[in-house]
């Protein structure tokens, strides 16, 4: 196995994308979703089509948990929720793209395989009227304001099916309000959007006004004609407005025509073609073209959420849902666990004595093998009285060369079983060890630690509980030091998100070593992963409790008594530091 086999990995990815956009991320199960808080994909295996997907998923969605309050009211009709969604979805995805300008092809490429296996298809004027304006609403935002060149066609297509459908006076409005789109600040300003544009669909979708009646005629003098001033006036005042009326006609289609030639960015040219398509259009209101329009968008406003189309993130998850390969958790996601800190500092108090032991000791044999020392070398500019033997047989090493050893560069991840068979003491004792052994690491220079329980504090398989990370002190999160044994013992989970770690770390050298005094829920994938993570440079120890767990772990201790744990783990971390 080559390290890419891991690095690779679904889990390894899909963490690094958590990492990124600081958010906890779950693979496993069978459904792509997220609480507001987490976001999870099934494990799909390798096709590349779904990975595209699932990685175009992570990012939406974390768009969605950086940017869109949760907290604001969903729209009561599924038209507006449907309009809300699109604006908001480009809105945050813009705003992510704007932060990481890396997701604009990640969150793209979702929108061209979608194209290209014909999940997303052009409108026709066949379908029901709420498919055409909804997927076309779509084409067009997400073409115009999300510039997503995939749905050139399909955007293009739109407008001329809703055109026709909806008529080129409510099509011209409509994308007067979409103009907005690009300069949106918020989920509200999204919202307040998608009501005037649904608004503007109820207000298209009513028969318009009867026309003014007539004006009565003015009332004759005795000889039958009208007053003299204010007929004469009148008459020579409507000559002279009907040729200046004919005049501003002629103007104003003059400036048309050159407004038509001018240049104008996407907004503006959707306004005129908007004015172009109404200036030979009859008044939608008289024509039965104009009813037809009418009872369609009527037809939009009581649709139900089975007839409007389904939201493009959403069909994204239904695909990924599909292609669940393994039902089992793959990478947990990471609860936060402040723990009891009165508790905790009873722990401190327990564990400080032995651990600033083997802390000194640690850092003295370090010191020792990182100062200068000497070797016989080929060359130098004095020789080694030691080795001068050596030219007597023809061997030139015998010249005295000062060299610097290097120091520690070592990321270690401590994972602790508290499965429920580590309850009645021994849970406590794993921790007290976890936590001496954390201590005593924290001021050796070029060691970096970490301390991670598994299963969850609710004993579930998609979480570890996290006690300490990279860079903390230990005297900051004592209270996560005391915990006690629940539930299973989901080892794959665990080692996914010890290995994810590591990987992001810097140092030169990745250790995890896992406590446990039973089999893993799964030997199979447990083993499999040890072996990969193997493969990839990391270093896998297990520390067995009363149970050998050398089947599954290249390096493997056994202790027999749980109060012999604290030592050995010292031991383990002697032999990684001065190897």
């Amino acid at each position: 196995m080559t390290p890419k086999t891991l690095t690779d990995a679904l889990p390894i990815v899909a963490a690094a994308y958590g990492r990124k956009f600081g958010i906890p991320v779950r693979v496993g199960g069978t459904q792509a979703l997220t609480d507001g808080g987490v976001i999870v994909i099934p494990a799909i295996g390798t096709d590349p089509t779904a990975r595209t997907l699932a990685w175009g998923y992570l990012a939406h969605e974390a768009a969605h948990v950086r940017y869109t309050d949760f907290a604001l009211p969903r729209a009561h009709t599924p038209l507006e929720r449907f309009i809300q969604g699109v604006i908001e979805d480009i809105r945050i995805e813009g705003e992510l793209i704007a932060v990481y300008p890396g997701t604009l092809r990640t969150l793209d490429a979702v929108v061209a395989a979608l194209v290209a296996d014909g999940s997303l298809s052009a409108v026709c004027e066949t379908e029901h009227p709420s498919d055409i304006l909804g997927n076309g609403f779509l084409a067009l935002a997400r073409h115009r304001y999300r510039k997503q060149e995939a749905l050139a066609s399909h955007a293009k297509e739109a407008d001329r099916v809703m055109r026709a459908v909806f008529q080129p006076r409510f099509l011209h409005r409509l994308q007067g309000l979409m103009s907005e789109i690009p300069r949106l600040a918020s989920t509200a300003a999204s919202i307040d959007l998608a009501r005037r544009i649904v608004g503007l669909i109820d207000e298209e979708s009513q028969e318009p006004p009867p026309p003014a009646p007539p004006q009565p005629t003015p009332p004759s003098d005795a000889d039958g004609d009208t007053d003299s001033d204010t007929g004469s006036g009148t008459g020579e005042r409507g000559d002279d407005a009907e040729q200046d009326d004919a005049g501003d006609g002629r103007s104003d289609k003059g400036a048309s025509a050159g407004d038509g030639g001018e240049d104008r960015d996407e907004e503006d040219e959707a306004d005129q073609d908007g004015r172009h398509a109404d200036a030979g259009t009859t008044d939608p209101g008289s024509t039965t073209g104009g009813n037809d329009a009418r009872r369609a968008l009527q037809q939009v406003l009581s649709a139900t959420d089975a007839d409007l189309p389904e939201d493009l993130f959403a069909s994204v998850a239904r695909v990924l849902n599909g292609r669940n390969r393994d039902p089992a958790t793959l990478l947990p996601a990471a609860e936060a666990y402040a723990g009891d800190p009165r508790s905790g500092r009873m722990t401190l108090d327990r564990v400080k004595g032995q651990s600033a032991k083997l802390a000194a000791r640690l850092q003295g044999l370090i010191e020792s093998r990182t100062l200068e020392r000497s070797r016989a070398g080929r060359r130098g500019r004095a020789l080694s009285p030691s080795h001068l033997h050596r030219a007597g047989v023809g061997d030139p090493r015998v010249f005295r060369v000062w060299e610097q050893a290097i120091a520690p560069n070592t990321a270690l991840h401590l994972l602790v079983d508290l499965s429920s068979s580590m309850s009645a003491g021994r849970d406590a004792i794993a921790l007290d060890a976890a936590a001496a052994l954390a201590l005593a690491l924290e001021p050796v220079k070029g060691v970096s630690r970490a301390v991670t329980a598994f299963p969850s504090l609710q004993g579930h398989d998609d979480k570890v509980t996290r006690i300490l990370t990279h860079g903390e002190r230990v005297a900051t999160r004592v209270g996560a030091f005391v915990q006690r044994g629940r539930g299973d013992t989901p080892m794959t989970g665990a080692l996914w998100f010890a290995a994810a770690d590591l990987l992001a770390r810097r140092e030169t050298r990745k250790v995890i070593i896992t406590l446990t005094d039973g089999q893993p829920d799964d030997v199979r994938s447990a083993a499999e992963l040890i072996e990969r993570a193997g493969a990839a440079g990391i270093e896998m120890i297990g520390v067995g409790i009363a149970v050998d767990v050398g089947r599954l772990f290249p390096i493997a201790v056994r202790i027999d008594a749980v109060a012999d744990l604290k030592t050995a783990l010292f031991g383990i971390a002697e032999q990684l530091l001065l190897s």
